[in-house]
């Protein structure tokens, strides 16, 4: 779930301008909950088991306001807490580790997978995986654009990054995938899911359904060859 903003001209607003802004003047909590009820209201209208993941910020924690609004947002919206991942970024385990921390394992306790974002980006990701069950982590860009131009301390470090997710039973994601070679080094690495421009782009919340019913209608359409190769 993106959030984005548009000017009185209809032109957006890039988050990591109005982002900052909302967190001085204190806003950033209600844009918060305001984001989860959203994300969880859109979610609970898509098919199956699909998921998604929302942003926490540190004021969310700091006001002690996290778990409070997620409960929330899953009893209105009605969507199965294993259905939601929320991601927190390592800089926000830094300004209060024991208080996040207990904050997390509530929202654990909810059902919902806790998400390490940005992972490596920082120096401490290490101690806070073994501090905490995170139940995916989730590859910085920094590394995976050092993958297409085929640098071998990148791979290094992906490989790395993924056998150490693997090993603590965490599932480990790629950011920033934009080729095709970087997919394949991926897979070759064997990393559990990639997100990024080779995949799709950010749409608005209203085109989710669209996609959908496209990929069910190839889901159909492969039904459908595979009855008449049997036949």
């Amino acid at each position: 779930a993106l959030l984005r903003l548009r000017d009185d001209n209809g032109k957006h607003v890039p988050p990591d301008v109005f982002i900052p802004v909302a967190e001085e003047i204190g806003l950033i909590d209600e844009i918060g909950t305001w984001v989860l009820e959203n994300a969880c209201a859109t979610a609970a209208t898509w098919p199956g088991d699909a998921k998604i993941s929302v942003n926490l910020s540190a004021a969310q924690f700091k006001r002690h306001s996290v778990c409070g609004s997620t409960r929330r947002a899953l009893q209105k919206s009605g969507l199965d807490p294993q259905r939601l991942y929320l991601e927190i970024t390592e800089s926000l385990l830094m300004a209060n580790s024991a208080e996040v921390l207990e904050q997390l394992r509530e929202l654990k306790h909810m059902g919902v997978s806790i998400v390490m974002d940005d992972f490596g980006s920082g120096y401490s990701s290490l101690g806070y995986m073994l501090k905490f069950p995170f139940d995916r982590i989730k590859i910085d860009r920094s590394f995976i654009s050092g993958l297409a131009a085929n640098q071998e301390n990148s791979r290094d470090v992906v490989q790395t990054i993924i056998a150490l997710g693997h090993t603590l039973n965490m599932t480990v994601t790629a950011e920033g995938v934009e080729t095709l070679s970087q997919a394949n080094a991926l897979r070759e690495m064997n990393c559990d899911d990639a997100q990024g421009y080779l995949f799709g782009r950010p749409v608005p919340a209203t085109e989710i359904a669209a996609i959908f019913m496209k990929q069910f209608s190839g889901e159909l359409r492969n039904v459908e060859a595979a009855r008449r190769n049997v036949a």
